[in-house]
Order: structure tokens, then C-alpha cells, then sequence
């Protein structure tokens, strides 16, 4: 399309020529004889150079032009130019130039400039704004002021943004999504409770004006800050976050134990993710009154002791229930039009199935434990057993120690299970096999002995190396390893543990005991009544020595039968 098309349209108010992936040839001292209020070029090709005849649109309220190939700079009329407009999309482009630095003065809702090369420091923004997209790009700092006290959705990951999370965010109060992740952030975070009461009672004089951390929580229902530097302890910014769903804290320099009061400053988040710090002492047994969460990984830390008690409290990994509202599927919807202001385009890299997967908005249906590489001790619980939600367990690379639990067979929807580098004994309960949806096994590097259990998954698993699941345990013995098991295959093992026959059978142990009882009481009963009954005793007596005739006289007859009399 030329400006040819355009001739005589001087009343032309909204053009939606999205999607069409049509080459638009305009001239660059073009000016259109129209004054557009929306215009929708998505995909269509503008560039390489920044279209000048939309500087001409100053009363545009909508300019959507992502991915419509600029390779140029953000031209310094562009901020003056749609300053009354709400919203804003010029992403998925190669626009380079720092950003205005103050952008205080604009009347947008939502801007959205992901995917570009935009670089200097995140301005002060507008009251107005609600979106903001700026993820993708290589923009290195904050102003100290972000203002933008309306805003609902921050989403600045993979940028450069080095310096601290400035105060200012926890004057944020509708901020409901804030992801900063694979940056280059350090230090620690900011602790609301306490800036806000500064500012609240400045003098500190006044006891009677106290007012409480939580009085001042935030509404964050995502926050997502891995891969950055930040360190010293467990923020505390989470005490005023009561309304948190997910955390991602994942690959820092967090350092110290974690705080008992997670599970009730935060009782609905549905993933915890902590991997990859130095956070270090016993996990806190109130993680388990997480009753909603679904992604629990505290790998790759310093955590030692037993694997919490009441395991069994993780409601939500006790069912396979799956519907639920999604956070990442919120939209907001605008003068114009809706947008999606969840992780469309965000992955979360998770460690499963002994290779890291990239996940987006679907990790809300993934229901996980990764405890691995840390110092936990002691057995897996048997209550682990409960949790038939799970799709994925990994306890690897710690020192746990005592039998695999006989009743492991319950986690039906498991479909990775990896138990390698511990200290585990005992038999492979036969249960395994009942792990119909197990598509990666690791029980390497254990104490593990006697026979492995073969039938339905365990026969498919690994068909290219299948004895590199049982690796490192000498004691394992039958297919697929090469050492042959003595005498023929047995039912399920029991690994001289009385718990670990199945749950509706009797043990050797109580099968014995109700022997002995069952002879000693029925022995007793004739013996009584023999003692105390002269008639019985007299019959019983009698009908002996009646027998015992019986047989003499049998004995002699046969044997003069056949050898002849004695002589």
C-alpha cells in the first residue's frame, strides 16, 4: 500500500490493517490528509526507518505497530507526539535509543516495548499507567522515583538493570505482577513495612502512632525476581505481600534460614521456587501448612535435617483437581481493547526428568517436589505417599538414608522420580510398577539390593541404557543389570521389614504370632475340658485305647499277611 490508497480520506478516524503482513510504502515528507484516532498495523512491514507521516497523528488514543520491521532509533518526537494516547504497543522490533526520562506528563494505560534494544534507565512514568511491558531489551537502571502509582502489571525481565529495586515500588499499592527476572539486580530488596512507617511517623518519636508492617501489604500475586545477584536473608518485603500466588527467587545469593512465618504471611501461594541460593539450617515444618502450593523447589541449597513432617498437609499435591483460576491468563481490558498481562511470554526453566524443561503460563499445571542437592538426612516419610498429585519427585544428592517406602506405588501420576545419590538400603519396592505414567526413573548411586522389579513402565524405561537407573548399587540384581539373581523370582520384597508387604496382606510376623496364639488357645481348650469333665476324660481316655487296639490288631494281621507268622 502506497499513500495513493490514502487519497482523499480525510475523515478516515481507525485503520486496522493488522496481520496482513502487507508492505506499506509511504514517503517520508508525506503528510496524510486524515487525523487518525486508532491505528492497528501489527505485522505489516513499516520500516526499516520509523514511519514519520505518524507524526502528523496527534491525536491518536492507539498505535499498534509490533513487529513490523523498524530497525531505528525512537525518533524524540514520539513521546510529545502520542502523549494523549492510552495505549501504546511498539514492540517486537529493533528500536534502539534510551527512553525519555520522565514520561510523567503522558496520558497511556498500557505500554508495551518488549523485544527491542532500548537501552538507559526506566523513567519516571505516568499516574496512568496500568501495563507496562519493557522486558527483552537492555535498559540498566531505575530513576528513583518510578511514580506510576496505578501501575498493575511490571514486566522487566531479561534487561541489564543493575542497583537496587527502588522504594518507590511500595507506594505501588495495585501492583499485582512484578517480574524482574535474568537481571543484573543485587543487594537486598527494599522492606516495605518499614518505609511506609517512616514516612507515616518520620519523627519515631510518637509510640502511640506505631502502625504495623502489615497494615501497609501489597496485592503481588506474582513475583518472579531469578537470576539476579540479590542477597542477605529471606526478604522481608514477602511479610506484606498477603495476596502472593507465585514466587520465583531462584538462582541469587540468598543466604540464611528460612522464616517460620512463611505460610501465614503468604497462605495461597502455589509455587515456591528458592533453588540455587545458600539458604541453609532445617526446612521449616510450617512450609508443609502450604495448603495450596503445587511447584515446591528447594534444590541446590544448603539445607539439612529430616524432610518435614506432615508432608502429608500439601493439600493441593494430594489431589488431581485442576480447576482453578489462572494468574497467568489475567487480561485487562482497555478503552480500546484486552491484553494479556500474565506470562505469555515468560519461561520459567525447570529441572525435570533429568534435563531442564522450559515451561510458560502451563507451570501452573506441573505439581512438584525438588528437594535435590541439598544435606537432608533421615527417610523419605511414608506419608510422601499421600500426595497423588505429584508428577514429579526429586530427593537426589542428599544423604537420606533407611528403605524406599513400600507404598510408593500410590503416586500414580508421577512421571519422573528420581531418589539417585543418597544413601537409600533395602529392596525396589514392587510397587514401582504400578507407576504407570513414570517416563524417567534415577535410582543410582544407593545401598539398593536384591532383585529389581520388573512389569509395565519399569520394562520400558531407559530402552537405550536401562541399567543406568540402577547404577552404583552392587547388591541389585536381575534385569537390566548384569549380575543374575540366585533361585527363582519371588513376589514383592520385603527387604526383612515387616511394612513392606503389601497393605492387605499379613506380615511373616503377625502370621507366626496368630499361630502361636490360634495352638495355645485351642491346646488349652482340650486340655480344660479333660481336666475338669470326668465323663469327657473317660470318653476321651477310652476311645484312645479303643484305637490303640484297633491299630495292634491291624498291624499283626498285616504283617502275617505278607511275612508270615513270626517265627
Amino acid at each position: 500500500m502506497t499513500e495513493d490508497h490514502f487519497v482523499g480520506l480525510m475523515n478516515l478516524k481507525y485503520i486496522d490493517l493488522s496481520e496482513n503482513y502487507l508492505e506499506v510504502i509511504i514517503g517520508s515528507h508525506w503528510v496524510p490528509p486524515f487525523n487518525l484516532e486508532s491505528a492497528q498495523l501489527s505485522y505489516c512491514n513499516l520500516g526499516p526507518k520509523f514511519p514519520k507521516w505518524l507524526r502528523w497523528q496527534k491525536s491518536i488514543g492507539e498505535l499498534i505497530i509490533p513487529n513490523t520491521g523498524l530497525v531505528d532509533r525512537v525518533p524524540d518526537w514520539f513521546w510529545t507526539t502520542f502523549s494523549e494516547a492510552t495505549w501504546l504497543d511498539i514492540s517486537l522490533n529493533q528500536l534502539s535509543g534510551d527512553l525519555s526520562f520522565n514520561l510523567e506528563f503522558m496520558s497511556m494505560t498500557t505500554l508495551l516495548m518488549q523485544s527491542n534494544l532500548l537501552t538507559g534507565l526506566i523513567p519516571k512514568l505516568p499516574g496512568t499507567i496500568k501495563v507496562l511491558d519493557i522486558s527483552r531489551n537492555f535498559l540498566n537502571g531505575f530513576v528513583a522515583d518510578l511514580g506510576a502509582q496505578n501501575l498493575q502489571v511490571a514486566v522487566l525481565f531479561s534487561n541489564a538493570i543493575s542497583g537496587t529495586i527502588p522504594t518507590s515500588i511500595c507506594r505501588m499499592r495495585k501492583l499485582r505482577i512484578l517480574d524482574l527476572s535474568n537481571n543484573l539486580l543485587s543487594k537486598e530488596l527494599p522492606d516495605c513495612g518499614q518505609e511506609e512507617m517512616k514516612q507515616q511517623n518520620p519523627s519515631g518519636n510518637d509510640s502511640s502512632k506505631f502502625i504495623s508492617p502489615s497494615s501497609f501489604g501489597l496485592n503481588i500475586t506474582i513475583l518472579l525476581l531469578s537470576n539476579n545477584s540479590f542477597s542477605s536473608g529471606f526478604p522481608l518485603l514477602l511479610r506484606q505481600c498477603p495476596s502472593l500466588n507465585f514466587l520465583d527467587l531462584t538462582q541469587n545469593r540468598f543466604t540464611g534460614e528460612l522464616p517460620g512465618w512463611i505460610n501465614e504471611a503468604m497462605p495461597g501461594l502455589i509455587m515456591l521456587r528458592l533453588r540455587s541460593n545458600n539458604f541453609s539450617g532445617h526446612i521449616p515444618v510450617e512450609i508443609m501448612g502450604l495448603h495450596n502450593v503445587r511447584i515446591l523447589d528447594l534444590s541446590n541449597n544448603k539445607f539439612s535435617g529430616a524432610v518435614p513432617q506432615y508432608i502429608e498437609n500439601l493439600k493441593a499435591l494430594s489431589s488431581n483437581e485442576t480447576t482453578f483460576d489462572n494468574p497467568f491468563e489475567e487480561a485487562y481490558d482497555g478503552e480500546y481493547r484486552s491484553a494479556h498481562i500474565g506470562m505469555i511470554n515468560v519461561s520459567i526453566t525447570v529441572v525435570m526428568k533429568g534435563q531442564e524443561l522450559e515451561y510458560g503460563d502451563n507451570i501452573v499445571y506441573l505439581m512438584s517436589i525438588d528437594l535435590s542437592c541439598n544435606n537432608l538426612t533421615g527417610q523419605i516419610p511414608n506419608e510422601l505417599s499421600s500426595l497423588v498429585g505429584l508428577i514429579s519427585l526429586n530427593l537426589s544428592s542428599n544423604l537420606l538414608s533407611g528403605n524406599i517406602p513400600y507404598n510408593i506405588g500410590k503416586l500414580r501420576s508421577v512421571e519422573s522420580l528420581d531418589l539417585s545419590r543418597n544413601k537409600l538400603g533395602g529392596e525396589i519396592p514392587q510397587s514401582l510398577s504400578d507407576l504407570t505414567y513414570l517416563s524417567n526413573l534415577n535410582l543410582s548411586y544407593n545401598d539398593l539390593s536384591g532383585r529389581i522389579p520388573s512389569g509395565h513402565q519399569l520394562d520400558t524405561l531407559k530402552a537405550d541404557d536401562p541399567a543406568s537407573m540402577y547404577i552404583g548399587n552392587p547388591g541389585l540384581c536381575g534385569h537390566p543389570v548384569s549380575m543374575q539373581c540366585p533361585g527363582p523370582a519371588t513376589g514383592p520384597p520385603t527387604n526383612g521389614d515387616p511394612e513392606r508387604l503389601p497393605e492387605d496382606g499379613l506380615s511373616q510376623i503377625d502370621f507366626l504370632l496368630g499361630s502361636i496364639i490360634g495352638f495355645v488357645v485351642g491346646a488349652w481348650m482340650v486340655f480344660f475340658g479333660l481336666l475338669f469333665m470326668k465323663r469327657r476324660r473317660y470318653a476321651y481316655f477310652g476311645l484312645l485305647d479303643n484305637l490303640y487296639d484297633r491299630l495292634y490288631v491291624i498291624s499283626v494281621v498285616t504283617w502275617r499277611k505278607w511275612f508270615g507268622p513270626p517265627v
